[in-house]
């Protein structure tokens, strides 16, 4: 008989930080048990990928939710129709993770110095109630996301696509559905070889076979770049024991060259090592600030278009100090580590009344927010990258309306029959791609109109941003786990214990 009283009932409490280890390292290999249990180097504020080696990567639960937010195949075209059901598709994103996953605590003696003491491990739920195949569907979810958290939270890119919603520089050949290809691209600002391909690979024990598997896709979206400088990343992800990472910076087959042991990348400027850059310095680049704008559109249309029940305007402490990415290449910072935000909502709260206008202040950054029913979470952004998505959204509306033929799903779905899913797919595929190709050939404006949008919302307020809607200042004190950068914002709501079932009160 099966032994549950080990069985962890809760996914977050107190405190949602936790450690993973990760393995940087130049070609796939067997998986590397046990290894990664004596992980302990902290991950190093290099902007890019860091030499070989074994870190443990301090990270939270909210910023890992946050990157599941993110990733993913381009909602566009079919959700310029429909954006008040951006929030479920961040449902789709957000909540596997949150049904498989868990936290505890790592046994004293097995704890390496500087740690949280906290590990990240599969709950009961997936190790006992789910079918093999819905296994095989949250891996598919986990390793997007722990991808997206690695090359996004912790190496500097701004934000990744799929590669078949925006090949890399408009590049053909990505959206063949017959090649086997890598899941997302992105271009890094700091990296002399800016354009990363990347395949994500998860699984209870991620081993040579499925990584080589990977690297093949990676070698096939290679060879389509040409002399386009890119690097090659394959992320893997096992489940088993507890989650942690492998990351495979794979030399580039055709005259790309090596990663050399972390060469290749910008470095630092601060020779104390310290990393000050922030979200806004990665913005101030147009093309990062265009592929900000698509990671965080589903959030956009949900901050606009979702339900009005508990949006409101989140103030908190701005400043060097806030954005400055406190952990590694991390650029969440915890607000509960701000004690400048502590102070700042206790000056607020006595107050008798406060208004969006009375946030327009240098000291205070104010960031509309709204959870996402269902889950606990609660995401946000700033006034210039929500005004930056208003701006990409109205031109990516616009192409739709304007493309003969229409490219919405219903359009889609009323015009063709399907016998087959690939032949839906493939239907499917050949609309995103009239979208994409009128979308490549308009980027220069797309990214002026983006640009513009970002420029001129530091000086706008909620008001104007929402259509005439004066949003709620929230200024509760505790009751929620939050994490803020420069530009984008997600809180939590902590779980309490759950009482066994021998001690919960019997009725009477």
């Amino acid at each position: 008989m099966t032994d549950f009283s080990g069985a962890k009932d809760v996914v977050v409490h107190g405190s949602d930080a936790v450690d993973v280890p990760v393995l940087v390292r130049g070609a796939p290999d067997r998986r590397p048990t046990p290894h990664w249990k004596t992980a302990s180097t902290p991950w190093p504020s290099t902007g890019t990928v860091p030499p070989h080696g074994w870190y443990l990567v301090t990270t939270t639960w909210r910023e890992i939710l946050k990157h599941a937010a993110g990733v993913g195949r381009d909602a566009t075209p079919w959700i310029v129709t429909v954006p008040q059901l951006a929030f479920q598709e961040l449902l789709a994103r957000i909540t596997p993770l949150q049904a498989y996953l868990t936290i505890e605590g790592i046994p004293e003696d097995d704890q390496q110095p500087g740690s949280t003491g906290r590990r990240l491990v599969p709950s009961v739920v997936h190790t006992h109630g789910a079918e093999r195949s819905a296994r095989g569907a949250f891996g598919y979810r986990l390793g997007m996301t722990m991808a997206q958290w690695l090359c996004c939270g912790q190496m500097g890119l701004p934000a990744t696509r799929h590669v078949e919603s925006w090949p890399p520089a408009g590049l053909p050949g990505f959206d063949d559905p017959k090649k086997r290809l890598p899941d997302l691209t992105g271009r890094h600002p700091h990296d002399t070889r800016p354009w990363w391909l990347i395949e994500a690979k998860a699984g209870l024990k991620i081993g040579l076979g499925e990584l080589s598997e990977g690297m093949q896709q990676l070698i096939s979206g290679s060879a389509l770049m040409g002399s386009l400088p890119h690097r090659l990343l394959l992320t893997g992800t096992s489940i088993s024991d507890q989650i942690f990472m492998t990351l495979d910076d794979i030399p580039a087959p055709w005259g790309q060259g090596s990663n050399g042991e972390g060469s290749g990348a910008i470095p630092p400027t601060d020779p104390s090592g310290e990393d000050d850059a922030t979200e806004d310095d990665d913005l101030a680049d147009d093309d990062a600030l265009l592929e900000a704008a698509l990671d965080q559109l589903l959030v956009y249309l949900h901050l606009r278009y979702g339900p009005t029940t508990g949006r409101q305007v989140t103030p908190f402490a701005a400043g060097p100090r806030s954005r400055r990415r406190p952990t590694g290449g991390s650029s969440m910072l915890p607000l509960e580590d701000d004690p400048q935000t502590r102070d700042l909502r206790r000056q607020l709260r006595a107050r008798s009344q406060t208004t969006t206008r009375d946030l327009r202040q240098p000291d205070i950054a104010d960031f509309i927010t709204a959870p996402i029913p269902g889950t606990g979470v609660r995401l946000g952004m700033s006034r210039q990258l929500f005004a930056a998505c208003q701006q990409f959204h109205n031109e990516q509306v616009r192409i739709v309306t304007e493309t003969p033929g229409g490219l919405t799903a219903a359009r889609v779905l009323q015009d063709n029959l399907f016998s087959t899913e690939d032949d839906l797919e493939a239907v499917l595929r050949q609309a995103r791609g009239r979208f994409r190709e009128r979308e490549t050939a308009e980027r220069e404006r797309i990214r002026s109109k983006v640009r513009n949008g970002y420029n001129t919302g530091a000086e706008q307020d909620w008001v104007q941003l929402l259509g005439g809607v004066e949003p709620q200042v929230s200024l509760e004190e505790g009751g929620l786990l939050e994490a803020a950068g420069a530009s984008s914002y997600v809180a939590i709501e902590p779980t309490e214990p759950l009482r066994s079932a021998a001690t919960r009160r019997q009725p009477r």
